[in-house]
């Protein structure tokens, strides 16, 4: 049995988030324990888990060769991994893939079982426990409007950790991601069903948001809407315009010459991303450039303030850095004339065709 969680087998105590909360102490920013906070424990690196709490031992690895990578880089999503090669006794790439893995059995043979199951089951375990841990918590609270937009506020930022540590995936764990998210978004169902009544109107709005997503919900850029272009349907007005953006950014050295067409269509097709990132060959500033030239122009549409969130998702630099969309938002526009310049020609073409 894999046991992705230390078994609790000590008495009943309440979480430090609400201890705090009924002695008055609101001013308190760190809680080091919540309803649900061990979820985050199946997506953080290994430098912000609680390694000794855990019992995380890789020296335990029989097959720490193809561990290594994990170890080394500190991937999002360790505690997963760290169990899938505790418990296995023959290695298999395609069963890695496949959520498949093969274990010792009771009479000493191979047996290939399901990883995905039992990571499933802890993840609704721990979701049932945190549930009654709530419940129980809220019912004698002599502050519940305080305390239950804390705690949905605290599980805002781990939910959008968890987004970050999927689009940063960099080994093959991270697709458990979706499971992870699954169990976060019941919870958050709970929330908006059944403490609506103390929900500030801030955080009621956000859990609709993510509870009812809308279909028109932004995931990348979209050209802005034209009337017409010249002597083109749209259709192929679309394309052209995509197929000249992208040479001109390779041209002029701002992405890489192995970026294709279809990566290029989906940054502009409010469509999340499912190719590989566009590599960036310039700094940051100047992809910061690009979008507020972008903006300026008019050449998008309002992205509704997820601009740096697109830009970090679907770019990332030729070191292979990821770009946080905290810093691309501290950048100022460049004011190097060729940068502004090299830019601003990208669109030549969509500003040629439009009538």
């Amino acid at each position: 049995m894999i046991n992705f969680l230390p078994i609790e087998d000590e008495d009943f105590t309440f979480s430090s988030l609400f201890q705090n909360y009924e002695e008055g102490h609101t001013d308190v920013t760190d809680f080091g324990m919540y309803p649900f906070f061990r979820l985050k424990y199946f997506f953080l690196d290994r430098e912000r888990l609680p390694i000794m709490t855990l019992k995380i031992d890789e020296e335990q690895i029989e097959r720490f060769d193809m561990f290594k990578n994990i170890f080394i880089r500190g991937d999002y999503f360790y505690l997963i991994a760290y169990h899938y090669f505790i418990h296995i006794k023959e290695y298999e790439f395609e069963y890695k893939v496949e959520g498949k893995m093969q274990i010792e059995d009771k009479n000493g043979g191979l047996k290939t079982v399901s990883f995905f199951e039992p990571l499933y089951n802890a993840l609704i375990e721990e979701k049932v426990k945190s549930q009654k841990l709530l419940r129980h918590e809220y019912i004698v609270s002599k502050n519940k409007y305080l305390y239950i937009n804390k705690l949905t506020k605290l599980l805002f930022n781990d939910y959008y950790d968890l987004d970050d540590a999927i689009r940063k995936e960099k080994n093959v764990f991270a697709k458990y991601g979706m499971a992870v998210k699954e169990v976060y978004l019941e919870v958050f169902r709970d929330f908006y069903s059944n403490f609506v009544d103390y929900l500030t109107t801030e955080n009621f709005e956000a859990l609709k948001k993510l509870v009812y997503p809308s279909k028109k919900e932004v995931q990348s850029f979209k050209l802005a809407t034209r009337k017409n272009y010249r002597n083109l349907k749209d259709i192929e007005a679309r394309a052209k315009i995509v197929e000249s953006i992208k040479q001109n950014l390779i041209d002029k050295g701002f992405i890489s010459e192995i970026t294709t067409f279809e990566q290029v269509y989906d940054l502009f097709d409010n469509k999340r991303r499912e190719l590989p990132k566009i590599i960036w060959l310039k700094d940051i500033t100047s992809l910061a450039t690009f979008y507020k030239i972008m903006e300026d122009d008019k050449i998008i549409q309002d992205a509704e303030g997820e601009h740096w969130k697109i830009l970090a998702d679907y770019f990332i630099l030729k070191n292979d850095s990821e770009i946080s969309r905290e810093e691309l938002k501290s950048k100022k526009k460049s004011t190097n004339f060729k940068i502004l310049a090299d830019l601003e020609s990208i669109f030549d073409l969509l500003k040629k065709i439009i009538a």
